[in-house]
């Protein structure tokens, strides 16, 4: 493999890397991206070790401190990010580097090649040194901006860790499945409390948490209008702000009658009311775990293999596709941020029917 340059000096190919130190634009050349890089590291160290009298060598606070009131003070309030990613990005701090070495040292003796050697010693998959790097980088230009620190993340690699990222093959629920679970949930109604759960994900392709979060006013005009999910603990608007509305199918329409009649008498009979589709029987709303728990004996009774919740709505996706629905149609009722989501389900064809729509083309 050749390689990699950028530029021409004298009639020799370099790389030339160019960083921003200082304020100051400097240039840093070798034979490979590689080496430019490895000149620009040592060069971060030299220039580190050279600032001494410098003031963020005076920041006597533990890295745990400082970590700590960035996360309180400005991670927890940010309007950045989404709160489940606020929750990913500390959960990374307090399972991967509170109490770690690097968590006990001043701030003022940490160089960017002790977050290297942190990084390097981490025994993780690469998605999890992926997001301990995005909350460091995060907290790295806080500390800059604080004259706590001066840049100890841009010279940091993140190292090569093992690949835990799931198979790109779609699991969907099967027909028999599909028709199992309906019949499962009509008869077993009585005691299995979220037995309408089911029935709604597979009639609308909803998430858990927009499922958790309807309301008996969300089923109006022969429309389910998806305004809000509940997710850790908050009502708060739907992913990526996909507010739509689906058209209730008849067989979800019955169900829901039955579901009102059921809820109403517990309501009387338990002294509570509410709003919410879904409820425990004090009138408080699921907890997504404890659902999962629920699905999960469920599935045991009536001898169906277990699969995430999200298997409803990979499969609701999926039979709009092989449905012949517009793929924009089809992001639209699915809720997705981007069409090139929805596309993949439409890659999700087996050779059998890709082989099917071949034979229907004609020309004589």
């Amino acid at each position: 493999m050749a390689t990699k340059t950028n530029t021409t000096i004298n009639g020799k190919d370099y790389y030339r890397l160019s960083r921003t130190i200082d304020g100051k634009r400097k240039q840093f050349y070798g034979r490979s991206k590689s080496e430019a890089e490895r000149k620009y590291r040592e060069y971060l160290e030299r220039h580190y070790s050279e600032k001494d009298a410098q003031r963020y060598y005076h920041d006597n606070a533990l890295f745990s401190e400082r970590a700590n009131e960035y996360i309180e003070d400005v991670l927890s309030h940010s309007q950045r990010y989404a709160s489940a990613t606020k929750e990913k990005y500390e959960e990374a701090y307090r399972c991967h580097i509170k109490g770690s070495d690097l968590d006990r040292m001043q701030m003022r003796d940490v160089r960017p090649s002790d977050v290297q050697r942190f990084y390097n010693g981490l025994k993780v998959s690469k998605q999890t040194i992926q997001n301990v790097n995005k909350f460091m980088s995060g907290f790295g230009r806080w500390l800059m901006l604080n004259d706590y620190a001066e840049d100890i993340i841009t010279a940091v690699e993140i190292p090569v860790k093992p690949d835990n990222k799931k198979s790109e093959t779609i699991i969907v629920w099967s027909d028999d499945e599909v028709r199992c679970i309906i019949d499962g949930c009509t008869r077993l109604s009585q005691r299995f409390r979220a037995w309408f759960m089911p029935i709604v994900m597979i009639y609308t392709g909803l998430r858990l948490g927009e499922v958790l979060s309807l309301r008996y006013s969300d089923f109006n005009n022969g429309m389910l209008n998806v305004r809000r999910q509940y997710t850790h603990g908050e009502v708060k608007d739907p992913k990526y702000k996909s507010f739509r509305s689906i058209p209730i199918h008849d067989e979800l329409k019955d169900a829901l009658k039955k579901h009102m009649m059921m809820h109403t008498l517990e309501m009387k009979k338990n002294g509570y009311e509410t709003e919410y589709v879904f409820t425990t029987e004090t009138g408080h709303l699921y907890d997504g775990a404890n659902i999962r728990r629920a699905l999960r004996r469920f599935y045991k009774r009536i001898g169906v293999e277990y699969k995430e919740p999200h298997t409803y709505r990979r499969t609701f996706c999926t039979r709009l596709c092989k449905a012949g629905v517009p793929i924009q149609t089809a992001s639209e009722l699915m809720g997705h941020k981007n069409i090139s989501v929805t596309a993949k389900f439409y890659a999700n064809i087996s050779n059998e029917e890709k082989a099917s729509a071949i034979n229907k083309l004609s020309w004589c």
